[in-house]
């Protein structure tokens, strides 16, 4: 089963670039990061004090708790604005190669 993890932060200011690496290298060589497919960070396209990370993870199991990792992650950036952290669970999906085939 597919899922992802979203941490979404709204800062009064935005968010010092050097204050995310650091996080990111430090989440990194936690050995209680588990195993995520993929982690990605993204700012918000017109509000720059908006950043959303997303944690892609494949287990076996149906019903998801927040992972240790993503609480890490709410937990380094609570003290900088509003926080909201989820849970979603794919249902679908369309891949690019699948779109692109001739009918």
């Amino acid at each position: 089963m597919k899922w992802v993890e979203i941490i979404t932060v709204r800062s009064l200011t935005k968010v010092d670039s050097q204050l995310l690496d650091a996080l990111m290298q430090q989440v990194a060589k936690s050995k209680t990061s588990g195993h995520p497919e993929n982690i990605r960070m993204f700012q918000n396209s017109i509000v720059e004090t908006d950043l959303s990370i997303h944690i892609y993870w494949e287990t076996i199991s149906q019903r998801q708790p927040e992972s240790l990792l993503g609480q890490q992650f709410s937990y380094a950036l609570k003290g900088l604005g509003l926080l909201n952290h989820s849970i979603w669970v794919e249902t679908a999906a369309l891949e690019k190669a699948e779109a692109e085939r001739p009918r």
